[in-house]
């Protein structure tokens, strides 16, 4: 990984890559290197389009602080029901006062959370990466509801 030229360390400027079996055998050094502040991805080496990325975590705090929920509120005179959705991943609260809709939001967030979570190989293959950002985002609040909450911009 790293190579001497001319009496100095230098480190390719490539970003470096090792397969499953590498990562496992050298994960110490490659976790050492993701918390310097470079990436170390993981490929399968039975398929090379399956690859995961190390990185530190405050990198990836860094990056999701730039995915923003813009909710959407609505309020129905014919029926008197206020609606609170979130276009990003495709859930609704109702009720009849906006602190009622906001509650049932979050009750249905933290229900699609743990849905999602249980069939994770079903709605990896089925969710847009975008999606799936978002949902990462919220994952990460584990379970908060008031950290949720915020995070919704709510």
């Amino acid at each position: 990984m790293m190579e001497s030229r001319e009496g100095v360390n230098k480190m390719s400027l490539a970003i470096p890559k090792f397969n499953i079996r590498d990562t496992k055998k050298h994960y110490s050094e490659l976790n050492h290197i993701a918390l310097k502040g470079i990436e170390v991805i993981t490929f399968n080496a039975n398929n090379e389009n399956e690859m995961v990325s190390h990185i530190k975590t405050s990198y990836l705090d860094k990056l999701l602080s730039h995915l923003i929920f813009k909710p959407e509120k609505e309020f129905d005179k014919e029926i008197g029901i206020h609606t609170v959705s979130l276009p990003e991943i495709d859930l609704y609260g109702e009720g009849p006062t906006l602190e009622a809709a906001i509650n049932n939001l979050l009750d249905s967030v933290l229900e699609f959370l743990s849905i999602y979570v249980e069939k994770l190989d079903m709605f990896s293959k089925v969710e847009s990466d975008q999606k799936q950002l978002y949902l990462l985002k919220l994952l990460r609040c584990h379970g908060d509801r008031d950290l949720i909450q915020k995070e919704l911009g709510l």
